[in-house]
C-alpha cells in the first residue's frame, strides 16, 4: 500500500510524468544512436581526399575500415552483461548521465585522436563509446520496466526505441552534409557530441529512477503505474540467476536478439560503404540515401506499438500471438528483402529494398524487444543486458566478416554473400523465438515466487 506524502502532488496533470521520462529516453536513444552511426558515413570522407570542399581537411589511407567500424562493438557487447545488475545496485539515473557524458566526450575527442594517433586513436575512442553505450539500452529497459504500465507497454517501448531510427535519420545526412562542407568530417563529431552534453543537463533536471523517487509526480499517477506493474507489494529480492539461465522463453528472446543485432549492425555499418563503392553515389548524397530507409522506419515504428497494444487490449490476439506476428514481420520479410537486394542492380530498387528491410525490422520492438518486460518487468534490464550482450558480441563479426569476404569493395558478387548470410541469420533466429517464446510473467519474477498464471492475475486482472 502506498502512503501519501506532502512531497507528491495529488492533482491530475495534463502532461504525465511517465511521458516526460519516455521523451527523455527517446532523446537519449536518438543521440546515442546518432553518435554511434556518425563514423559509418564519416569514414567515407575520412578516407577520400576529394570529399570535402576544404582541401586542408585531413584524410587517411586506411585499408582496415571494417576493423575501425567494428571496434565500437568490441567493448559495447562486453558490458551489456553487467549493466542491468549495476543499474539495480546504483539506480539508472546517474549511471545513464555518466554514460552519455563519456559517450559525448569521446565523440568530441575523435578528430584529435585521429590527427595524432591515426586509426588507433579512433579505435580507442570508439572502444570508450562502446563501454559507455553498453549501459544505455539495458538501463532503458530497466526504466521501462518501472515506468511503462502494462496497458501502454508496447507503444511506450516502441516510442522510446524509435529514437534509434530518428538518431540514424539525423546523423547520416547531417554527417554527409558536414563532411562535404568546408568544415569537413570533424564537425559532425563535434555537433553530436555537444548534443549529448545538453541531454545530460536535461536528464539531471527532469529524470528519475522510478515513480517512487520522482519529486513531482502526482500520487494518482504513481499508484496507477505501480499497481499496473504489481510493484506495490514487491520487496527487494536477489536476482534469480539459475531460473533465468534455465528459462527456455528467455533463450528464445536471446535468439531473437542475436538475429536483430546482426542484421541492424550489418545495415548500419556497411550500407554507406556498399552504396559508395557499388553505386558510385557521392558522400553528400550517400548520407541522405542511407538515411532514407530510417525516415520511413521511424514513422512505422511509432505505429507498431499502438497497433500491438490495440490488438491485445481489444482481444483480437493474445499477447503471445501478437509478439509472434510482429517479430515474424520484422525478421522474415527483411530477410527476403536482403536476398533480393543481393541481386538488385538499380539505385531505385536498392532504395526500396532497404526501406522494406529497415522499416519492417522495427516491428521486432513489439516482438523479442518488449518480451523482456512481458516475462520479467522487475529484471527486464538485467535480461536485456545479457541478451543484447550476446547479440552484440556475435554482431561484432558482421563488419569483420565483410573485411574477410569482400576483398574488393566494388565487387557486387562478394557483397551478395554477406547479404545472404544476414538473411539466413535473421530468419533462423526468428523461427526459434517464435516457437519457444512466452508472453507470461515468469514465476521467478514475483517476490512471492508464485507460478506465472497466479502472479499475472493478481498483478493485472485485465490480462485474463
Amino acid at each position: 500500500m502506498i502512503r501519501g506524502s506532502s512531497n507528491y502532488r495529488t492533482e491530475n496533470r495534463w502532461i504525465k510524468v511517465r511521458y516526460i521520462q519516455m521523451a527523455l529516453m527517446f532523446l537519449m536513444m536518438g543521440i546515442s544512436y546518432a553518435i554511434r552511426t556518425i563514423l559509418s558515413v564519416a569514414i567515407v570522407a575520412m578516407t577520400d581526399p576529394e570529399a570535402s570542399k576544404n582541401a586542408d581537411v585531413l584524410t587517411f589511407d586506411w585499408k582496415n575500415t571494417g576493423v575501425v567500424l567494428s571496434s565500437f562493438y568490441w567493448s559495447y557487447a562486453a558490458l551489456q552483461f553487467f549493466a542491468g545488475h549495476i543499474g539495480i545496485a546504483f539506480g539508472p539515473r546517474w549511471i545513464l548521465t555518466i554514460a552519455m557524458f563519456v559517450n559525448a566526450l569521446a565523440s568530441l575527442m575523435i578528430p584529435t585522436a585521429a590527427t595524432y594517433w591515426d586509426y588507433s586513436g579512433v579505435v580507442v575512442c570508439r572502444l570508450i563509446q562502446g563501454v559507455a553505450q553498453g549501459f544505455i539500452i539495458p538501463l532503458t529497459h530497466s526504466m521501462l520496466g518501472k515506468w511503462a504500465p502494462t496497458e501502454e507497454r508496447s507503444w511506450l517501448n516502441t516510442s522510446v526505441y524509435s529514437g534509434c531510427s530518428i538518431g540514424t535519420i539525423l546523423s547520416m545526412p547531417i554527417t554527409g552534409y558536414l563532411s562535404s562542407s568546408w568544415w569537413g568530417w570533424p564537425s559532425s563529431f563535434y555537433f553530436f557530441g555537444i548534443l549529448g552534453l545538453v541531454w545530460c543537463v536535461l536528464w539531471l533536471l527532469l529524470g528519475a529512477d522510478s515513480p517512487a523517487t520522482h519529486r513531482s509526480i502526482s500520487m494518482s499517477e504513481r499508484v496507477y503505474i505501480e499497481q499496473s506493474l504489481g510493484q506495490d507489494n514487491l520487496k527487494d529480492v536477489k536476482i534469480p540467476w539459475k531460473a533465468i539461465i534455465t528459462s527456455l522463453p528467455y533463450w528464445a528472446i536471446i535468439a531473437g536478439a542475436i538475429g536483430e543485432a546482426w542484421g541492424s549492425t550489418f545495415l548500419i555499418t556497411e550500407i554507406p560503404t556498399y552504396i559508395s563503392k557499388v553505386t558510385d553515389i557521392d558522400i553528400e548524397k550517400n548520407g541522405l540515401f542511407s538515411s532514407a530507409p530510417y525516415i520511413v522506419a521511424a514513422i512505422f515504428t511509432l505505429l507498431y506499438g499502438p497497433l500491438a497494444d490495440y490488438l491485445i487490449l481489444k482481444g483480437y490476439t493474445s499477447r503471445k500471438t501478437c509478439r509472434r506476428l510482429f517479430h515474424a514481420a520484422g525478421a522474415f520479410i527483411p530477410s527476403l528483402a536482403l536476398v533480393w537486394l543481393a541481386y538488385e542492380e538499380t539505385p531505385v530498387g536498392i532504395a526500396i529494398l532497404l526501406i522494406v528491410a529497415i522499416t519492417l525490422n522495427g516491428a521486432m520492438f513489439c516482438g523479442h524487444n518488449v518480451n523482456h518486460i512481458d516475462i520479467s518487468p522487475r529484471f527486464s534490464g538485467v535480461l536485456f543486458g545479457i541478451s543484447n550482450g550476446i547479440g552484440q558480441t556475435l554482431a561484432i563479426f558482421a563488419p569483420l566478416l565483410v573485411d574477410f569476404i569482400v576483398l574488393d569493395e566494388t565487387d557486387k558478387a562478394l557483397w551478395r554473400t554477406m547479404f545472404i548470410i544476414a538473411a539466413v541469420i535473421y530468419a533462423g533466429t526468428a523461427a526459434f523465438f517464435i516457437v519457444y517464446l512466452s508472453a507470461d510473467r515468469q514465476w521467478w519474477d514475483s517476490a512471492e515466487g508464485k507460478n506465472n498464471t497466479e502472479a499475472q492475475i493478481e498483478d493485472n486482472p485485465k490480462l485474463i
